[in-house]
């Protein structure tokens, strides 16, 4: 058997858990061992932990000792830059552990020369990269291309089965009274554009239409906002937020997106979102197949967009049955679990 290490920034979150459970039994059917390394796991996880588990405060001198005696084959970092990182990868080199990296490995505007130039250094000491998806293989160098690997970022949903006749149960629960729903769910978020979604559905003038908010709301951005049949619910989630999500028709989030599009396409919504800088997930969506993308701040496009999805039954369920396969298929978790099997059985071959 082999054993990896997988090294993950600061605390686990709820989401990361039935991935880490899944991905460790996939591994173990090819003779890798995996164990997760972290500060902790978010509070309030609801999910059981079925992975091996190591916590300690991620340092050189912590990870030093951890190397020195566990011997793993390899680790794997899902660990931003940092730069006691630079003395870990020496050391793991050192006592002839291979080493991945595994994100999205894309620098982002603000710092992107700087982060280019620690990027290409980590990449030019690891034996494999990982992405989180193939369109980002643009920000790797040519000359690392053929130690890069893609496990397309998702989550681990295969449990849950959307509901199909407790819709009405669902909305009752939390007074919903409207017949066709459009919902975001997730972080209230400046950078989430949700006066565009609320703007765009004060104009969509369907008086069968409601707009779902759920969510933590910690910069107050819900607080002005009264409108006729919007519904703010605060945080909901784990299996209560796939049922809402199913019990609604359209998932909108103009700003950025990310995991929150595998949760929708799971529960056959359609998404429509802006032409903003998204996360790597944003590869599930195919405009005019299973959602539509519109240029950033065209509110008026918005809520056309929107409207169409709520009035014509017929192309809602085409793009519903397109959004469902599209996350089967590119999202499905195992899809996810063969990019790090392939970087794995190249690092150790």
């Amino acid at each position: 058997m082999i054993n990896i290490l997988l090294i993950n920034e600061e605390n686990i979150p709820h989401y990361r858990v039935p991935v880490y459970n899944y991905l460790s039994e996939y591994l173990k059917k090819y003779q890798f061992i995996l164990t997760i390394v972290s500060e902790g796991i978010q509070e309030n996880n609801p999910h059981a932990i079925r992975f091996r588990y190591r916590e300690i405060h991620l340092c050189f001198t912590n990870l030093t000792r951890l190397f020195i005696n566990t011997r793993p084959d390899t680790v794997i970092f899902w660990v931003s830059p940092q730069l006691y990182m630079f003395a870990v990868l020496f050391l793991a080199k050192l006592l002839k552990i291979k080493v991945i990296h595994w994100g999205h490995r894309r620098p982002m505007p603000s710092n992107a020369f700087i982060k280019t130039l620690v990027y290409n250094f980590e990449h030019g000491i690891d034996d494999a990269v990982i992405l989180y998806a193939e369109h980002l293989r643009k920000y790797v160098c040519n000359c690392f291309q053929s130690k890069t690997f893609v496990a397309n970022n998702t989550l681990n949903l295969i449990t849950y089965k959307p509901l199909h006749l407790r819709k009405e149960k669902v909305k009752s629960k939390y007074g919903i009274f409207t017949r066709k729903n459009i919902i975001y769910l997730g972080r209230m978020q400046r950078r989430r554009r949700i006066d565009d979604l609320v703007q765009a559905f004060r104009m969509l003038n369907i008086e069968e239409a409601g707009l779902i908010l759920a969510g933590p709301d910690s910069e107050g951005i819900l607080n002005n906002i009264e409108s006729k049949n919007i519904f703010k619910l605060g945080p909901i989630y784990g299996e209560e937020s796939l049922d809402l999500l199913s019990a609604s028709d359209v998932y909108c989030l103009p700003g950025s997106i990310g995991l929150s599009i595998v949760d929708a396409f799971y529960c056959g919504l359609p998404v429509v979102t802006e032409n903003v800088i998204h996360g790597p997930e944003i590869m599930y969506l195919k405009d005019g197949i299973n959602g539509f993308m519109i240029p950033k701040g065209d509110i008026t496009q918005l809520a056309a967009k929107l409207k169409i999805l709520l009035t014509d039954d017929a192309l809602r369920e085409k793009f519903s049955q397109a959004a469902k396969n599209e996350i089967m298929t590119s999202g499905h978790i195992d899809r996810m679990c063969e990019g790090f099997r392939n970087a794995l059985q190249y690092v150790c071959k």
